[in-house]
Formats: structure tokens, sequence, C-alpha cells
């Protein structure tokens, strides 16, 4: 049976390429643990990080997501049929040969209330999750197959749950992935008698499918509640995603500017959107954009005093196209408006109060102000679906200047 498991720990000789523990030089194979994204709720949800879905729309603020003593609580809403899903902005994406590993603390109040609970990595078109329901816990893996997205739901046998047991209190849950877009899902839960991770379902997926198991592997950490006449709730104490034998993910670099022939373009008044980029939703496919950007830098010049600003927002109507229109960069995963380039009538327009002004700085006349989002490892700017980054300049005085920005980016491909 493809859910046939048995109860070692993740330490077991039963692991990932256990038939290739040496180099070709016969050195011996060592990984370690590379987290991609992490997550904890000691006072708050953090707003940077994750967003909330309700019935699905975002939120711009949270509803139905609280910290509570420390903890992620979780409610579907009130009403039936309400559906809350919180997921972190960022798609950390499967690092290819290495192992895919997902880790939490959860406590599920009422474990079998009249509700669907997931959590795990997931979007709503693919994932691999824990799912729990009033009949049982579920093993889950989703994926879309020419436009159709299913998920693959199997029961666990409560015969195979780590003795003593019990949802409602909090315990460990880890699902460790070989993907390569056909290896096996392994799903663990904590053995209160032994504190190890214990083998609960295995998707045995080696040499039994037709397509990809999970066929988008860039997955954001995900939680999901439904209510079908309950509202209790999910809680998490914290949770990772963890590439075992990462690295820190390398981009392929873009960048954007403007294209004039002199470089710049003229523009007077307050903050003028010299440049507009935003990452879409969907793709031109139709399916949700999961490809995510790291900012490396902003380069501003002008041929007077100016101010340069860069903004962020998620929401497009911030910018008024007039008679402009969006332009796609490569395959249409970002989108540009270059103010005034082609010459129009009436070139964008900008509503800074839809927006948050994130980085101010003064260029001097003549010269160029680069701007580095790249700040020795201690953090990183992303640019995720959904976000718009608005790049202004204007003259201190307000009056006439020639400007140009350039924005450098690397795309998680």
């Amino acid at each position: 049976m493809s859910g046939t498991v048995t109860h070692e720990g993740r330490t077991s000789s039963n692991h990932l390429g256990s038939n290739i523990t040496n180099d070709a030089w016969g050195r011996l194979k060592v990984a370690n643990d590379f987290s991609l994204w992490h997550g904890v709720f000691t006072f708050d949800i953090p707003s940077g990080y994750w967003k909330e879905v309700i019935n699905g729309v975002e939120q711009t603020s949270f509803t139905n997501a609280t910290s509570v003593d420390g903890e992620l609580d979780l409610k579907a809403g009130a009403t039936l049929n309400d559906k809350t899903a919180l997921q972190t902005f960022r798609h950390p994406r499967y690092q290819p040969n290495r192992g895919h590993l997902y880790s939490s603390s959860m406590f599920v109040d009422n474990p079998t209330a009249n509700m669907v609970r997931d959590f795990g990595v997931f979007t709503e078109e693919s994932g691999v999750f824990f799912r729990f329901k009033s009949d049982g816990i579920y093993a889950v893996k989703r994926t879309t197959i020419s436009s159709v997205t299913t998920d693959d739901e199997r029961l666990i046998d409560p015969s195979v749950l780590p003795p003593g047991f019990d949802a409602s209190k909090g315990n460990i849950y880890d699902i460790q992935m070989q993907w390569r877009g056909v290896g096996n899902f392994q799903f663990y839960i904590g053995n209160p008698d032994t504190g190890a991770c214990y083998l609960v379902y295995q998707f045995k997926n080696l040499g039994t499918l037709d397509n990809l198991s999970v066929f988008n592997p860039a997955m954001p950490i995900a939680f999901a509640c439904e209510n079908l006449g309950d509202n209790d709730s999910l809680r998490c104490g914290c949770v990772d995603l963890t590439a075992e034998g990462g690295r820190v993910e390398k981009g392929f670099y873009g960048s954007l500017g403007i294209t004039t022939d002199s470089g710049q373009v003229a523009v007077s008044g307050f903050n003028v959107p010299v440049l507009a980029v935003r990452s879409v939703v969907t793709n031109g496919g139709g399916l949700i954009n999961t490809r995510d950007i790291i900012a490396l830098t902003a380069i501003a010049y002008g041929d007077q005093r100016c101010v340069m600003r860069i903004w962020a927002t998620r929401d497009f109507t911030a910018i008024t196209e007039n008679d402009q229109s969006w332009l796609p960069f490569r395959d249409g995963n970002i989108e540009y408006i270059e103010y005034d380039n082609p010459n129009v009538a009436t070139p964008m327009t900008f509503d800074t109060a839809k927006a948050e002004l994130i980085f101010t700085a003064r260029v001097d006349q003549d010269q160029s102000y680069d701007s580095t989002a790249l700040f020795d490892s201690k953090t990183d700017i992303y640019q995720t679906p959904g976000d718009m980054f608005v790049f202004t300049m204007h003259r201190e005085t307000g009056g006439a200047a020639n400007v140009g920005f350039t924005y450098e980016f690397a795309e998680e491909v």
C-alpha cells in the first residue's frame, strides 16, 4: 500500500539517498539544514511576513488571525462556509536535489469539530499539508494539471498515531519531502513518550506517477480554516521551512530603468512616479504567480538637487495609468511603467496615500545615488506577487528637473 509506514524517526537508516552516502570521489556526503523561512507569533502576526485571506479576498489587516499568549490563533469565521487562510508573502522555492522539510508546533482545539483545518506549505493550486476534519487526520498533496486542481487526501490510520497522542494538546508536526517532482513525502507527528518524530504516513510517489506530484514547488507556509458548522481555533507556536543541504537562494538578474536616449525624463511637482514596478498576482496562464523577487539596488540621478523616494503597496490602484499602459518584463511575471515614455498627453499619476514610504534620500545635482537593498545577510528586501514598488523623484523645490531611476533585482526562477 502507498500509505504503509514503519515507526522510525527521521534519523533512521531508511532515508533519502541511503545508497549514495559518498560523493564521486568516495568522500562522505553531509547535508546541513538551511532555514528558508520561519515564523513566530509572540506579540502579533508580523504584517511584513504574513497575509490573511478571508473567503478569497486578501485583507489589509488581521481579523481572524490573532496572537494570543504568544501563539497564532486562527479561526475560520463565524458564518457557515467562512474560510480564512494565513500564508507568508514569500514563496520559498524547493532547491533541486535537496530535501524539503516543513516543521511546526500545533494545537487543534476540538479536533473532531465540523471544520476543515490545514497546515503545511500550500497555495490554492499546489501544496503538501496536514488536514484535520471531523472524521480524522489526513495527509494531503495538492496539484494542478491541465487547469484542474485536485487534493489527494489520505486518512491517517488512528492505529499508527503515536501512543498517547492528543491533537488538542501541543505537538510537533513535520513533513519531509524528496520532491524532485516525483519523490516521496513523509508525514511525522511527535511521540509524547520519546520526544521523537513519529512517521504516520508516507506518499510513495516514486515509480507511480504520470505527472509531477506537486506541479509548483514554490509554496508559502500556510494555515487555513473552513467553517462547516464550527469555528474552533487552529493554533501554532512556531513554524519553519528548511532545505536539507540547501543554501541562500540565488536569483536571475534583471533591471528596469528609463530607456529614453538621454536616460532621463522631465518632471515637475512633488513625488513624481518615475518608475513603477509590480509583481502580478496571476501569470499569463491564469495560474498563481509564485516567483519572488530579491531587491538589489535602486539608483537615482537628476540634473538638479532632488529627493528620491521608494514606496511599497499592495494596492495597484495607487497608480493611475492615464495614457500609459503596463508593459511586461521578460515572461510577464513583472510589469512596469516608465514615466511619460513614450511621450503621452497625460502620464501616469501616483496616489501616495495608498502606499507606504520605505526610503528617502537626497540626490546631488548631476550625481547618482545608489541605495542598496543588501545588508550583509542581516536582512533582505523581497518583492512578492501582489507587491508594487513606486520610485519617485522631485526637485527639492518642486520645480522642473530631468531625472532617472534604475531598479536592479534578482528573480527566483
